[in-house]
C-alpha cells in the first residue's frame, strides 16, 4: 500500500507551533507609563487638587465669619457624576471608532496593493522594464499616502524607489497622491496598448480606484473632527462637577468648630477632600483625553496613532517580492531587503524585557 503524501514529504507534517514568550500581566499593565495618558493630565489633575484647596479654605472663612453652613449633601454630585461618565464613555467610544475605520481603510491599501501588483504582473506586459516600473509606483503609494495624511512633503524612503525628476514632480503635486495614481493610470493604459486582456485592465483600474477610495476615506477622518461643541461642554461639565464637589464633600469630613483660628482638623479637612476631587478628576479627564487623542490617527504627535510607517514598509517589500519572485530582475529593480523603515520612521519603541501583553 502506498505512502500517504503527508508522510512521505516531511514538508508537509503537522507543524508544532512553539509556545510564545508572551503572557498577561495585571501589574505591568497598571503601572506602566509608556503609551498611557496619564503624563498629559497629571498637570491638569494637580491643578484641579490646588482649585479644591483654594474652594475649602474659602467656604471654611465664610463659614466662620457669617455662622453659615455651605455644605451641601453629596448625593446629587453622584447622580449628576454617572450622566458625565457616560457622556464621556460616548466621547471615547466615538474616537475609537474613527481609530478602527482608519485602520480598516488601511488595511484596504495594503489588500489593493497586493492584488494590483500581482494582476499587474500575471496578466500585463512581460516587458521588465515596465513590470518594475510599475511595481516600484505601487510600493511607493502607501508612502505618499502616509506622508499626505501627516502634512509632510519629503520622503528620503523614496530614494530608493524612484528618481529626483519622479520625486520632484510627486512634490510639487498639490495632491501627491494623485499623482502617484494618474502615473499608475498610464501604466496601465501603456500595458492594454502593448496587448494586456481587456478584462485583466477592467480589474486592475478596480484595484487602483479603490487605493483612491480608501485614501478618501481616511483624508474624510484627518478633515472632519468630532463636534467641536460636543467636547466644549463635556470639558465645561467636568470642570463644573470638580469645583462644587468640595461643597458635597466637607459634609462628610465636617470640621469642629474652632476659634476663629484654622485648627488641625481643618487642615485635615482641606487635605482629604483635595485627594479626593484628584481621584476623581484622574479619570474623568484621561477620558477626554483619550477622546481626543483617538480623533486623528494618522498624527504622530498623538499616543495611539497608527504605525503607518511599519504598514508602508511592509507593503513595499511584500509588492517587491512578488517582483522577484516570478522573474529575474534587472540591477534597477531594489530587492526586498533593501526596503528598511523610513529614516525619520516614529514608530512606538518597546522594551525586550517587557513581553507581557498589557492590551
Amino acid at each position: 500500500m502506498p505512502l500517504s503524501h503527508s508522510a512521505a514529504d516531511p514538508a508537509l507534517q503537522p507543524i508544532v507551533e512553539s509556545e510564545s514568550s508572551l503572557s498577561y500581566s495585571y501589574w505591568l499593565g497598571t503601572f506602566v507609563i509608556r503609551g498611557s495618558v496619564a503624563p498629559r493630565v497629571l498637570l491638569d489633575v494637580l491643578g484641579f487638587g490646588l482649585l479644591t484647596v483654594a474652594i475649602v479654605v474659602a467656604i471654611q472663612w465664610m463659614e466662620r465669619v457669617f455662622q453659615v453652613e455651605l455644605s451641601l449633601p453629596v448625593a446629587p454630585f453622584e447622580a449628576a457624576g454617572a450622566v458625565l461618565g457616560l457622556l464621556l464613555v460616548l466621547r471615547v467610544n466615538t474616537g475609537y471608532s474613527r481609530w478602527w475605520e482608519a485602520r480598516v481603510l488601511w488595511g484596504g491599501i495594503v489588500n489593493q496593493s497586493r492584488n494590483l501588483a500581482i494582476s499587474g504582473l500575471a496578466y500585463g506586459p512581460r516587458n521588465t522594464r515596465w513590470r518594475s516600473r510599475f511595481v516600484r509606483w505601487i510600493a511607493v503609494f502607501p508612502h505618499v499616502c502616509r506622508r499626505s495624511l501627516r502634512e509632510q512633503r519629503q520622503f528620503p524612503e523614496l530614494e530608493r524607489l524612484l528618481s529626483e525628476n519622479s520625486q520632484a514632480w510627486i512634490r510639487k503635486s498639490e495632491h501627491m497622491p494623485d499623482a502617484v495614481s494618474s502615473e499608475l493610470a498610464m501604466m496601465l493604459y501603456e500595458a492594454r496598448s502593448q496587448g494586456m486582456d481587456g478584462f485583466a485592465f477592467q480589474k486592475c483600474e478596480e484595484q487602483r480606484s479603490r487605493l483612491i477610495d480608501h485614501l478618501g476615506g481616511c483624508e474624510r477622518i484627518l478633515k472632519t473632527p468630532l463636534a467641536r461643541s460636543g467636547a466644549i461642554q463635556v470639558r465645561q461639565f467636568i470642570f463644573m462637577l470638580l469645583i462644587t464637589l468640595p461643597i458635597g464633600l466637607m459634609q462628610a469630613f465636617t470640621v469642629d468648630p474652632g476659634t476663629g483660628i484654622m485648627s488641625i482638623h481643618a487642615i485635615n479637612q482641606i487635605g482629604i477632600v483635595a485627594i479626593y476631587v484628584m481621584l476623581l478628576a484622574y479619570p474623568l479627564l484621561s477620558l477626554d483625553r483619550i477622546g481626543m487623542e483617538l480623533q486623528n490617527p494618522f498624527s504622530t504627535q498623538r499616543i495611539d496613532f497608527l504605525p503607518l510607517d511599519s504598514i508602508c514598509t511592509s507593503i513595499e517589500r511584500n509588492v517587491l517580492e512578488l517582483l522577484h519572485d516570478m522573474e529575474e530582475q534587472a540591477p534597477e529593480a531594489p530587492l526586498p531587503g533593501d526596503a528598511a523603515l523610513p529614516p525619520d520612521a516614529e514608530v512606538s519603541k518597546l522594551d525586550d524585557n517587557l513581553l507581557a501583553d498589557i492590551s
